[in-house]
């Protein structure tokens, strides 16, 4: 549960992480030439919307403009010698009254009154330039303005600006900064003039600037609102998967594991205790026929001194099998693993079955890797290697011969002389299964057996060799 809690907080901060990187990218690379593409259409439509409002009225009064503190429009008549300047705040005429100046003037309106709209699309820079020297020319020796001037209008509109703001700083060069602010309802006009004394003069420095508000902002980041809960979603599962794959479905995979080992547990037992009722009915049933002939004195079984020795034969029986049943089915406690010096552990098993092994004149020899090692649970290892070698003393034929080989990786146990029905073969791990033989064996050796060595995750193997058995316990890597 730690080490979850300790994945779940490093995939949590990951994606944090992701999304912070994100939204600073968006904000640093993305945003601001959203905010210039989106400025650009809108000045486009305001200039549109403008000439075309002036064309209609005439004049800017009652109408809405970007920029009322810069916005103008300036007419040109093709007969007079007039130029008539609307502004928001006021409206002008303009009459030449010098005869050069007219004779420009009369100039640029003929080149306008011919010129179509397509030629202002043709470069024009040579003849504006020459009307600039030319109107230079004549204004050099002039002292008085060759112009007339005359406001037509003046309109004051008390709710065109709020907001003003007057302000003096002082900068790190001497210099005084006089700044003037006013609002309207979209943006903020400031003007800098800063002012400084130098040793032949005063210099002024004039810095109008443009500030938007946050109505000018905010539709772009309500326009992003989209990309950016697409981009989050996206992310979002993503991470969900990268989460349930790196721990959610770990997790699972284990708890289904481990609810397929308990459905194979539960299922086990309940065949082994059905199982353990059908074979424990055979020795129990004689053992009963039995008492029941010596307690009638029947014919033969009046003779207790013979069938009382059988009686504890079945009872003994019934007690060893019990014992079987008992010792697999409490075996529930966690593995012990641990490096396993195996030469030592086979010798120790084969020494308690050397008395039998000389009964039978049977040759038991150990061979292979004296310093192989095996990790594995002691008491489940030496289970495994006690049934087989009981099997190998139990069914090989007298003067026959056994032989232990212990490799890096497996353990080898063949007996001479011996065969495992073909028919039997592939049921010999299967439990209360066993070969013909006055030996009695219940058949749970090798169902024990093979139950512990799936439980340490190993792999035994029994097969017919040319005149013998071999039976291999091998680990899984």
């Amino acid at each position: 549960m730690r080490k979850l809690g300790q994945k779940n907080l490093c995939y949590s901060l990951l994606l944090a992480a992701v999304l912070l990187l994100l939204l600073t990218g968006y904000f640093i690379w993305m945003l601001p030439s959203l905010y210039v593409s989106y400025t650009q259409e809108q000045n486009l439509e305001a200039v549109k919307m403008q000439h075309q409002a002036f064309l209609e009225t005439g004049t800017y009064n009652d109408i809405r403009v970007k920029n009322p503190a810069a916005c103008v429009s300036f007419k040109i008549p093709y007969e007079t010698t007039e130029i008539e300047l609307t502004m928001k705040m006021v409206s002008v005429k303009i009459t030449a009254s010098d005869p050069h100046i007219k004779a420009l003037l009369n100039e640029i309106q003929l080149f306008l009154k011919e010129s179509s709209a397509e030629r202002f699309t043709e470069p024009v820079r040579e003849r504006v330039n020459a009307w600039r020297r030319e109107l230079a020319a004549i204004l050099q020796d002039k002292v008085q303005l060759p112009f007339q001037i005359q406001v037509l209008s003046e309109k004051q509109d008390p709710k065109l600006y709020y907001e003003e703001k007057f302000r003096i700083h002082s900068g790190a060069g001497g210099e005084t900064i006089l700044e003037a602010a006013v609002s309207d309802r979209n943006n903020q006009y400031t003007n800098y003039l800063a002012v400084e004394k130098v040793q032949d003069g005063i210099v002024f420095t004039l810095l109008p600037v443009i500030t938007p508000q946050m109505e000018e902002i905010r539709p772009i980041v309500l326009q992003s609102v989209p990309m950016l809960c697409a981009v989050v979603v996206m992310l979002v599962l993503i991470f969900s998967q990268i989460y349930s794959n790196g721990i959610v479905q770990p997790v699972y995979q284990r708890l289904q594991d481990s609810n397929q080992k308990l459905l194979e547990e539960n299922e086990r037992q309940e065949m082994f205790l059905r199982a353990s009722s059908h074979q424990m009915k055979t020795p129990i049933t004689a053992s009963l026929l039995l008492l029941d002939g010596m307690i009638g004195k029947i014919g033969k079984y009046s003779d207790r001194e013979t069938y009382l020795p059988k009686v504890k034969q079945q009872l003994l029986s019934m007690r060893t099998m019990v014992e079987e049943i008992l010792s697999l089915n409490q075996n529930h406690r966690k593995a012990d693993f641990q490096n396993i010096r195996l030469h030592e552990l086979v010798r120790a098993q084969t020494d308690a079955y050397r008395v039998a092994a000389a009964d039978k004149h049977l040759e038991i020899t150990i061979e292979g890797e004296q310093d192989a090692v095996v990790c594995a649970d002691a008491e489940s290892l030496s289970r495994i290697i006690d049934n087989l070698l009981s099997n190998a003393v139990a069914y090989t034929p007298c003067g026959s011969r056994i032989a232990v080989s212990i490799f890096a990786d497996k353990l080898v146990i063949r007996n001479t002389g011996a065969a495992i029905p073909p028919d039997l073969l592939p049921h010999i791990f299967e439990p209360f299964v066993h070969g013909e033989g006055k030996n009695g064996s219940h058949g749970l050796g090798l169902y024990i057996a093979a139950y512990y060595a799936k439980m340490m995750h190993m792999r035994l193997n029994i097969r017919n060799q040319d005149n013998g058995v071999e039976a291999v316990l091998q680990t899984i890597l």
